[in-house]
């Protein structure tokens, strides 16, 4: 009984997160430089595209990201889904966390997924 009420309350919340248009919080935990989590809900950064984990600009990118976690997260949810994360354009500490990426890494604009133009 405990198990079903557990995953109950499991999937409430997720739909409760995904049903939001703003979600904030501390970063939690850095998957790499264009995917981080926000009270443990991954957010994939909407227009960002940064190389894969595993590559040295991938891993220097991930690095940069690191520096962020346990900060402020403003993130600002699209609607959209990829995999198992939510889309959005995120602020950390007050500042444009894509932009500073883009000016600090190796990451660019896709400018394909900008789907707010803000870039």
């Amino acid at each position: 009984m405990r198990m079903i009420l557990t995953a109950l309350l499991a999937t409430f919340a997720a739909q409760a997160v995904a049903d939001e248009i703003v979600l904030t919080g501390a970063v939690t935990h850095v998957r790499d430089g264009d995917t981080i989590e926000v009270n443990n809900v991954p957010i994939r950064l909407a227009a960002l595209d940064c190389p894969e984990r595993g590559t040295q600009k991938g891993d220097t990118a991930s690095k940069i990201a690191q520096q962020f976690l346990g900060s402020q997260a403003k993130c600002e949810l699209t609607g959209a889904k990829t995999y198992d994360r939510l889309v959005g354009y995120c602020e950390i500490n007050g500042a444009d966390f894509g932009r500073y990426m883009m000016n600090n890494s190796s990451c660019k604009v896709w400018e394909k997924y900008d789907v707010w133009d803000r870039y």
